[in-house]
């Protein structure tokens, strides 16, 4: 017999989190997007990596980066553009605002921590 669709108290909805990107500031820096969804940290918040070889690191959350553009429903095809790929050419007023948004994946900054 269906009862209907899980709640979020019995373990249904949609994932907790997001995708998101890592991005590991000072000497030796680096970044990796995240393969699946995950709680997006906040400034402050500690996060352990665990490297390949066992050893664990531990940063601190710097900063968190959302990234937002006009919806691909309000920008000309690429092969339409008169300049580079990246760039937006729209007949919109420079003041007028976008009506949809897509986002990109969010950027969590951390730095080394003890």
């Amino acid at each position: 017999m269906d009862e209907g669709p899980l709640t979020v108290e019995e373990g249904g909805g949609p994932p907790l989190g997001t995708a998101w990107t890592l991005q590991v500031d000072g000497d030796g820096g680096w970044s990796a997007d995240l393969e699946h969804a995950a709680p997006l940290p906040g400034v402050g918040d500690r996060i352990d990596f665990i490297g390949e070889d066992g050893r664990q690191l531990h940063y601190r959350v710097t900063e968190v980066i959302h990234t937002l553009q006009a919806a691909a429903s309000e920008r000309p095809p690429v092969g339409d553009e008169q300049s580079s790929p990246n760039a937006i050419i729209t007949d919109r007023a420079p003041d007028e605002p976008p009506r949809t948004l897509r986002a990109g994946l969010p950027r969590v900054v951390v730095a080394a921590s003890d």
